[in-house]
């Protein structure tokens, strides 16, 4: 049951708005004071993991899986971390944080477009297909100066690629997740991902032969892995988790198309005071591909969906996009 906006509410939203948003800012700080990328993401999750298990004992919550409940979040850990978040980390070293953010908010369209054609799952309606299509056509227009030649290159596309890939990764650790539910708490089911993907991600690190490249870091570095680990891994998630008891889900997940404007007017700004090196791009395409994929995503999350041929008996339409439990790929 949903409960009037307080100072607490507005506070969390403004939490899972503008933190979120700026994450993608934020690894681009770290890339740039040369925190190599999987140590970078490891040790982020790792951390943020030990917190959030911590928090969680604090609060008295209960840390035991059952064997099921620890496959499910290793393999969505695996699929969502060390798919979609480090890919994303891997894009930024080619693209800027805003282009970044503003595929990353194309997710939940290829959760419905996904759900739409896999058996079981709800049908997209009239208005949730015209939500796809222009999602889809917002990436086409900010990926048309590349196509076209008037600016790009290659390694942008290389970025591009890396960061559409992250996607398709953590679309799939979501659509596991929805099909193989656990009965642990949310927070301690993301404390757990986030330990399996950090671990794994900082062996590869260490394969990768990036520990060296840790002496070498600076105090810019330090600061931007301390902030993506407290405030975009701990903070934001916490009010996520803390609105979805207290809010309509169609409103928490309004900051799908909320992050990218955010991310997108940062990497601006940020670049402009020499946060970083020189401002991240907003031209005519990015301001027309932001604002189509805003209102595809708008669209799609907030359409109703046609229940699956073969349903249980009382189930009627819903809401078509239903929140992964976990932070976005940044």
């Amino acid at each position: 049951m949903s409960r009037p906006f307080d100072a607490k509410t507005v506070l969390a939203f403004l939490a899972m708005y503008i933190i979120w948003g700026s994450t993608y800012l934020a690894i681009k700080i770290g890339l740039e004071h040369d925190m190599p990328p999987a140590l970078f993401t490891g040790l982020r999750l790792a951390l943020a993991g030990l917190i959030l298990l911590t928090f969680a004992r604090w609060r008295g919550w209960r840390l035991r899986l059952s064997r099921h409940d620890l496959v499910t979040v290793s393999v969505v850990g695996i699929f969502l971390l060390c798919g979609g978040m480090f890919f994303t980390v891997l894009a930024e070293q080619y693209i800027p944080s805003s282009l970044s953010a503003l595929v990353v908010a194309l997710i939940p369209l290829w959760v419905a477009a996904a759900e739409g054609v896999l058996p079981g799952m709800d049908q997209p309606t009239a208005r949730g297909i015209a939500g796809l299509v222009l999602g889809f056509a917002g990436l086409a227009l900010l990926l048309w100066p590349r196509i076209t030649g008037v600016h790009g290159s290659g390694a942008e596309w290389l970025g591009v690629g890396l960061q559409i890939l992250a996607t398709w990764l953590w679309t799939t650790g979501s659509l596991i997740s929805r099909r193989r539910p656990v009965k642990a708490h949310a927070v301690v089911a993301t404390g757990y991902e986030m330990l399996v993907a950090g671990g794994i991600l900082l062996a590869v690190g260490a394969v990768l032969g990036e520990v060296p490249l840790m002496s070498g870091i600076s105090s810019g570095g330090l600061w931007a892995l301390a902030y993506l680990t407290i405030f975009g891994s701990c903070i934001a998630f916490t009010a996520f988790v803390w609105l979805l008891a207290r809010v309509p889900t169609s409103k928490v997940m309004t900051y799908t198309y909320v992050n990218p404007v955010v991310a997108v007017f940062l990497g601006w700004a940020a670049g402009t005071v020499g946060l970083i090196a020189g401002p991240e791009p907003v031209d005519v395409w990015v301001i027309a591909g932001m604002l189509v994929i805003v209102v595809g995503v708008a669209l799609t999350t907030t359409a109703p969906t046609r229940p699956p041929r073969a349903r249980p008996a009382g189930d009627g339409l819903r809401v078509a996009v239903e929140p992964a439990l976990s932070e976005p790929p940044a």
